[in-house]
Order: C-alpha cells, then structure tokens, then sequence
C-alpha cells in the first residue's frame, strides 16, 4: 500500500533499531545453551502467531487469499526472507563466529544495489557509492568490537553461511518491493514468517534441535524477542519499500550498527572507541550522500516534467 517518502525514511530508521539488539539477545542465548535453529524458530513463529491474531481479530484472514493468486511468487519470498536468510544466519552464528557473522549480514544493502540492476528500479552511482561508504564504516564498527570473555573468531564456513544469508535478505527485500505498493503489509508478513517458522521446526526436527528444549525464562525472552525485534522490524521494513525501491532503502540498515553499539556494552562485549566512532561517521556520511543523490535525481526529474508542461 501507498507510503510517502518520508515515512518510508522514517520506517527505514525504526526498522534498523529494532533489529539492532537482534544479534546480541541470540548471541546471549545461545551462550546459554540455547540451539540457534531452535532461536531462530521461535523468533519467526511468535510474531507469525501475533500476526495471525491481529488479522483475525480486524476480521481480515479474508486477506491471506493474496497468497493463491501468486502462489510461486510468495513461495520465494517466503523460501528467501521466511526461512533461507534465519536458517543460514542461525547456522553461522552456531559456526563459531561473532562479529564477522553479524559484519557480513550488513552486505545486504550492497547485494539489494546489485539485485535491483535486474529490475525497472535500478540504482543509480551515488548511491552505490554511499553505501560502499557505508559498509566501509560498518567494517570499522565490526573491527571495534572485541566480544565477550571467551569469545572465538568465526570459521570460514560461518563466513559463507553468513555472506548467503545476507544475500537472502536482499533478495527477499528486492522482491517485495513489487508486492507491498499494491499490497496490505501485515498478510505479507504473516505468510513470510508463518511459512518460515514450520520450515525451521521440520529443519530443528530433521537435525536433532528440539525447539522445546529452553527454558521458561529464555522462551520469554524469545517471545519478547520475535514479537518486538523481528516482527515489528519486519512490518517496519516492508513498509518501507512500500514507499521506497529496495536499493534507495538499503542504506539505512547500516544504523543498525550504531545503534547496536549500545548493546553490545550492555552484553559485556569490548567496543574501541575510536574505530567505532570513525565507522559511525563514515555510515552517517555514507547514508547522507546516498539519499541526498537519490534526492538531486527526484528534482531534475520534477524540473523536466514541469519545462514539458
């Protein structure tokens, strides 16, 4: 459905702060004991669940039938942002990684610029430009982050993982876009994480991962978790590209570093002061030149329709 440019800036902003602590709150997790494809069911099933009712209780589950007119389509979206971006992710971050896991997930935006070159909505230079200067900043955020005591480096494999993941989101973000300008989010996303949490229980099941093997004060913190970190930042994001093309909203999923920087104090990690305040600056600076290109482009265009009439 229709959103103006501003508030798709602004939901691109509150989705990236309400997935900043994502990483932090599984990491904890799982030091705990928890298994990650466990975690990351639960992340999905909660807020499938929370939709769901909210759907039935506007009297709109009529809405899901969305899904049998594009059946294949939403299939994909599903097989991509649903279960193939959390399984991979949930896998890397079990690899033995910790920064570099969670670095690459932020080669999302540069994936969504190369996507978006198979679609009417192409990216222009500035923009890849600002987003390399973006992720350069994330790099030195990452390298700022020292971890927990006891922490290990990721292993090669954890890297691949985490690079498919990313390029999971991006995809799944890139073929949204077409969907949400025409269709109710909340359906959507209902579907998305609906069909992923039952691929991620068949996949615990298949692997020996019981999803029932927490305990209750950690099944809170996964509820809490899924409802309010993943499933608000999932209808946030897809709200976005309801109002924005996925390579002209990609830059703001770098906030989600900065604003992580306070969870990772308040989990114990060590943060080099200096790095991270020089990666903040370069992921503000990238984010400013990347929008204010997308912006120029929009008055030349408004400048030419106006001398046509």
């Amino acid at each position: 459905m229709y959103t103006s440019r501003k508030a798709a800036f602004a939901l691109g902003v509150v989705a990236a702060l309400l997935w900043s602590p994502h990483f932090y709150v599984v990491s904890g997790l799982h030091a705990e004991g928890v298994p990650m494809l466990a975690a990351q069911f639960h992340l999905l099933f909660w807020p499938a669940l929370a939709f769901l009712l909210v759907l039935f209780l506007g009297g709109r589950t009529s809405s899901l039938s969305v899904f049998q007119r594009r059946e294949s389509y939403f299939l994909v979206l599903a097989a991509a942002g649903g279960y193939g971006f959390w399984m991979l992710r949930g896998l890397a971050l079990e690899g033995g990684g910790h920064s570099h896991a969670h670095l690459l997930f932020y080669a999302a935006p540069l994936l969504m610029v190369l996507f978006s070159r198979f679609t009417p909505e192409k990216a222009d230079w500035r923009s890849a430009a600002g987003l390399l200067l973006g992720f350069v900043g994330c790099v030195m955020i990452a390298e700022s982050l020292t971890g927990p005591p006891g922490a290990t480096g990721a292993a090669g494999g954890a890297d691949l993982l985490a690079l498919g993941a990313a390029a999971c989101w991006a995809l799944f973000s890139v073929m949204a876009r077409p969907v949400v300008r025409d269709q109710s989010v909340l359906p959507m996303a209902a579907l998305v994480t609906g069909i992923g949490a039952v691929c991620l229980f068949i996949t615990c099941l298949s692997t020996g991962e019981s999803p029932f093997d927490v305990s209750l004060p950690q099944l809170q913190t996964l509820v809490l978790t899924g409802i309010a970190v993943v499933g608000l930042m999932m209808a946030a994001w897809l709200k976005c590209l309801a109002g924005l093309p996925a390579a002209a909203a990609a830059p703001f999923w770098y906030l989600g570093l900065p604003f992580g920087l306070l969870w990772a104090h308040r989990a114990g990690w060590g943060v080099a002061g200096w790095w991270a305040l020089g990666g903040v600056v370069l992921i503000f600076g990238g984010l400013r030149y990347a929008l204010s290109g997308r912006r120029r482009a929009g008055i030349t265009m408004s400048d030419i329709i106006r001398g046509q009439g």
